[in-house]
């Protein structure tokens, strides 16, 4: 049996007074506390000892209830949000500092409301007051199960909503494994589940607020319906289940890391619809495979064996209209429309059953004569086809010497690779691909460019490469009369980033630079790297391409600049390019690729790259000889030391 000790039970946020005005009586005002609990039945932190201030798993909890009196003081989205700070600091053992500034400027930007926008969302008012007295009556009790690396604060209106109307929400924040970072790995996703099932027990024995524990549901965003579903599938007592877009349901096709996972967690039977009998609502996005078409589905809801399941696809929303975020900056109509749809469809179907109210049917039903709504999942008939792997080599066509790191995939589309230093490589062609082309290319070598069937009837595996003769430029550099300056986005925030999952060889991430003089010398490169699980050295090209219709285009660099990182390394990273003689006389795209492995990477490690306000946003390519595609309003942190 697991052993609960609560150690340090703290109010983070206490600053709300208390008056006597009533309300309705089928309605409550939402009083909100902040617990900060110790579960002392799970290491958190490898390697030390109790004295470790995280030894033992910290589990912060932010719970929604109702009260009968109204406070002074309505807590903001701010208020709400800076919680996420001091945890990031918690968890993770150091010192952050701007986060809630960061992060609200990045909730802004991605949402096209500028940098003003974040003020604008950390002074938008809540519902929530701290400090009320609850009332003083037995309430239906729900789990929030945040998504990745998340907390209540994505959904706080859901969840005051739910305290108004009569329920207790305890939000568990979604964190995995030491150092505090939610991936798709099954054991990140299972720590959230475990604090599920700590934050229950807790419950269960606090004389504050009085729950009825036969009355029990989970709420969950994103990736925590994944961890929602183990969480029902352990415990029996759980009779509903709403999901907003949750990762229960996955399409498979998209990210071979994310498929890799799931597939995890579904062979070792942590998640079970077929032999379920929870009350079900899922509430889908409309734009998931507006840019893929998967091999295969798992669709919980199709899976469950209840009777009582229910579906709704708002055909117009995007992923993050599942937060509140979008609607809480008041952005145009639709999203506030999309996230009040949510919010209510979720309220009435916890009455429905936890109240006995019937207000969930007639919503339903109205819902369903929408013509921007479905209540049909998505089916394309999906099939499962096995991928067929062509095996080669890649050669200097004068030399006959192996050509390491060489660029080889199906034009445009997320399926290539990166030879190795033997020049071998290993191209995954899923069925369809047959009549595509495949262009194999290197700096300093003439592309050449394949049909795939060509390939896979093995009479051109064995691909020679010839040497692309240009005519150098006359590169006159001189230190008198020249300036200095840095181009691009020189951010080194700790938190705000993004990056590539453990084996993505091929990939590139990066972001146009504005040259202003001409012509214009680069000494150095450099980017900042905020977080690194990966276990083994990886190597990564830099790419400096030429600008055409405002996507990357010839790659200027002449020879490779490869650039090293060890295993964990974080933090600014300076690469000297003089010897180089970089000249650039326009805009142009700068890139870092993941070349090559130094040792093996496993599932769920992953690296990342600041990010940080930049007008241009990030670029990705998931593959070699992919498409590039915006990523992020932001800017992925690199930039150049110049003169000019």
């Amino acid at each position: 049996m697991k052993k609960i000790i609560t150690a340090g039970l703290v109010l983070l946020i206490s600053f709300a007074g208390h008056g006597q005005e009533s309300k309705d009586p089928k309605t409550y005002y939402a009083g909100f506390k902040a617990l900060k609990l110790v579960d002392a039945s799970r290491m958190y932190k490898p390697n030390t000892t109790e004295s470790d201030s995280l030894h033992y798993r910290p589990v912060d909890l932010d719970i929604w209830y109702p009260s009968s009196t109204k406070g002074n003081n309505k807590l903001t989205f701010g208020d709400l949000f800076g919680l996420f700070e001091q945890r990031a600091n918690q968890y993770q053992d150091t010192v952050y500092t701007g986060i809630v500034e960061d992060l609200a400027q990045f909730y802004a930007i991605e949402s096209g409301q500028g940098i003003d926008g974040g003020t604008k969302l950390l002074q938008a008012q809540s519902n929530s007051y701290a400090g009320l007295h609850p009332a003083g009556k037995e309430f239906p009790l729900i789990i929030y199960m945040a998504g990745s690396n998340g907390m209540g604060f994505e959904n706080f209106k859901i969840l005051e909503r739910l305290a108004e109307r009569g329920f207790v929400v305890v939000s568990v924040w979604s964190v995995g494994r030491y150092p505090g970072n939610m991936t798709s790995d099954k054991l990140d996703m299972m720590e959230q589940v475990y604090d599920a099932e700590f934050a229950l027990d807790y419950i269960k024995s606090q004389n504050e607020l009085i729950v009825n524990v036969d009355s029990l549901g989970v709420l969950a965003c994103s990736w925590g319906g994944m961890s929602a579903a183990a969480f029902v599938e352990r415990n029996s007592a759980i009779s509903t289940f709403v999901s907003l877009d949750g990762t229960e349901t996955h399409y498979f096709g998209e990210s071979d890391q994310d498929d890799i996972s799931i597939r995890e967690i579904h062979h070792f039977k942590l998640i079970k619809p077929e032999t379920s009998s929870v009350a079900y609502l899922y509430l889908e996005s409309g734009n998931k495979l507006d840019e893929y078409s998967p091999t295969e589905e798992y669709h919980y809801y199709k899976k469950l064996n209840s009777g009582d399941k229910y579906y709704l696809r708002l055909l117009n929303s995007k992923h993050e209209d599942f937060t509140c975020i979008p609607s809480s900056m008041q952005l145009v109509g639709q999203a506030v429309e999309i996230h009040n749809q949510i919010m209510e469809g979720t309220v009435l179907f916890f009455e429905k059953y936890f109240l006995k109210t019937n207000g969930f049917e007639v919503y339903y039903n109205n819902l369903s004569l929408s013509d921007k709504i479905s209540t049909k999942p998505f089916d394309q008939g999906y099939n499962n086809p096995a991928r067929t792997i062509i095996q080669g080599e890649i050669t200097d066509a004068k030399t006959r010497l192996p050509l390491a790191y060489v660029n080889i995939g199906i034009l445009e589309k997320d399926a290539g690779t990166v030879s190795n230093e033997r020049g071998k490589y290993e191209l995954h062609i899923k069925p369809g691909m047959e009549n595509d082309t495949v262009r194999v290319s290197m700096i300093g070598y003439k592309a050449e460019q394949f049909v795939v069937k060509d390939l896979l009837s093995h009479r051109l595996n064995n691909i020679e490469l010839e040497y692309e003769i240009g005519k150098l430029k006359e590169v006159v550099i001189t230190a008198q009369g020249l300036k200095t300056k840095n181009l691009g986005n020189n951010t080194t925030s700790r938190f705000i980033s993004t990056g590539f999952g453990y084996d993505q060889l091929g990939a590139e991430i990066g972001i146009k630079i504005n040259v202003r003089e001409q012509p214009t010398f680069v000494d150095t490169f450099n980017f900042n790297i905020s977080y690194n699980r990966l276990s083994a050295r990886a190597l990564f090209r830099l790419n400096i391409y030429e600008i055409e219709s405002g996507k990357p285009s010839k790659n200027i660099m002449t020879e490779n600049v490869i650039i090293p990182i060890e295993a964990k390394q974080t933090g600014l990273i300076s690469v000297d390019l003089k010897e180089y003689n970089i000249e650039l006389r326009d805009d142009v795209i700068a890139t870092l690729e993941w070349v090559k492995n130094e040792g093996e990477n496993y599932k769920g490690e992953a690296i990342f790259f600041s990010l940080g306000v930049f007008n241009s946003g990030t670029l990705i390519k998931r593959a070699s000889q992919g498409k590039f595609k915006k990523y992020s309003k932001m800017g992925v942190g690199m930039n150049f030391d110049v003169r000019f």
